[in-house]
C-alpha cells in the first residue's frame, strides 16, 4: 500500500517578517555606508568655504607647520633657541596660509628670606598638587594658584605665576610690535624675524614674504602642493637683562596656522578688509 507524502511542519516565514528582515538589512548597509562616509571625510582638514561655487569637492586642501625647533627648558639670559616655523603645503590643491602665536609662560617663587638679593628659586622637599606638566599647559594656572610643584632633574621648584592664552577668541595670540607687550613678562623674550617679514606692504615686485596684521601673519604666495613657504621667525631669546624673577621660567610660543583655498570666501572667512594691504597683497591671486 502506498504512503501519503506527509505535509511539511516546517513554517514559512510570514509576510511580516519578511519584511521585517529586509529593512533590518537595509539599515544595516546604510549604517555601514554612513560609516565609511564619515571615516572618508576625516582626511579633509582644510576645505573651501565657499557653499555656493566650491571647486574642490571630492578633492583634499591641507597644510602643516613645519618647525626646526631646539627644545629648551631652561632658558639663560642673552641665549638664542632656535625656532624656524614655515608652512607646507600637503595638500592636492593650491592654499593661502596665515599663522598666529600664543606665549605661555610660567614663573616660579624666589627665596628672599634673607634679604641679599641671591635670587635662589624656593624649592620643596616633596611634590606638591597640582603639578605642573611642561607639556600640558592647561596644568600651569592650577599649578600657580595652589604653589604647586615642578619637578627637574629630581628637585621640587613652586610655581608661582602662570600666563596661558585663550586660543578660542582671536585676541590673546602674539601682536608684533606690540607696546602692551612691553608691559607685561613676555617682553623679556625677544623673538627674532627673519627680514621678509613686514607690518606693512613692502617694496614693489616683493616676493615670498609674510605681512603680518591684527595678529596674524600672511603668506604673500598661494602655495602649490609641496611647495614650503619662507621662514616666518627664525629664534627666540630670553633677553640679557632679565631680572633674577625670570630665572628658571618655562616658556612656550606655540603657532596655530590656517589654510584656505583660492575662492573669494578666503574674505570673509579671514575677515580681510579691502581697504587693507593685505588684500592689496592677495586679491590678485583669488580665483574667482
Amino acid at each position: 500500500m502506498k504512503k501519503k507524502k506527509r505535509p511539511s511542519t516546517k513554517k514559512k516565514p510570514s509576510r511580516k517578517r519578511r519584511s521585517f528582515n529586509f529593512k533590518f538589512m537595509i539599515a544595516a548597509i546604510t549604517f555601514l555606508f554612513s560609516g565609511l562616509m564619515v571615516l572618508g571625510s576625516t582626511y579633509a582638514w582644510f576645505v573651501s568655504e565657499d557653499t555656493k561655487m566650491n571647486q574642490f569637492i571630492g578633492s583634499l586642501l591641507s597644510a602643516e607647520i613645519v618647525e626646526e625647533f631646539e627644545p629648551n627648558e631652561v632658558w639663560q639670559p642673552g641665549v638664542s633657541v632656535k625656532k624656524v616655523i614655515q608652512v607646507k603645503n600637503t595638500g592636492e590643491e593650491p592654499a593661502f596660509v596665515r599663522l598666529s602665536f600664543y606665549e605661555y609662560l610660567l614663573m616660579f617663587q624666589i627665596d628672599v628670606t634673607d634679604q641679599t638679593g641671591n635670587g635662589n628659586l624656593v624649592v620643596s622637599s616633596q611634590e606638591k598638587i597640582p603639578t605642573v606638566d611642561f607639556d600640558k599647559t592647561s596644568t600651569w594656572v592650577p599649578a600657580a594658584s595652589a604653589s604647586g610643584t615642578y619637578t627637574r632633574d629630581y628637585i621640587h621648584y613652586v610655581a608661582k605665576k602662570a600666563i596661558v592664552p585663550n586660543t578660542t577668541t582671536g585676541t590673546e595670540m602674539y601682536k608684533y610690535k606690540d607696546s602692551l607687550r612691553e608691559q607685561s613678562d613676555f617682553k623679556w623674550f625677544n623673538l627674532v624675524f627673519p627680514e621678509n617679514v613686514y607690518d606693512s606692504a613692502p617694496p614693489v615686485g616683493t616676493k615670498e614674504y609674510w605681512l603680518y596684521s591684527d595678529g596674524y601673519f600672511y603668506y604673500s604666495e598661494l602655495l602649490n602642493p609641496s611647495e614650503i613657504s619662507k621662514p616666518v621667525l627664525s629664534k627666540v631669546n630670553l633677553k640679557e637683562s632679565a631680572p633674577n624673577k625670570m630665572k628658571g621660567v618655562l616658556y612656550q610660543l606655540n603657532p596655530i596656522m590656517d589654510a584656505h583655498d583660492s575662492t573669494n570666501s578666503l574674505l570673509s572667512a579671514w575677515n580681510i578688509s579691502k581697504s587693507g594691504d593685505v588684500y592689496k597683497m592677495l586679491s590678485g591671486k583669488i580665483t574667482n
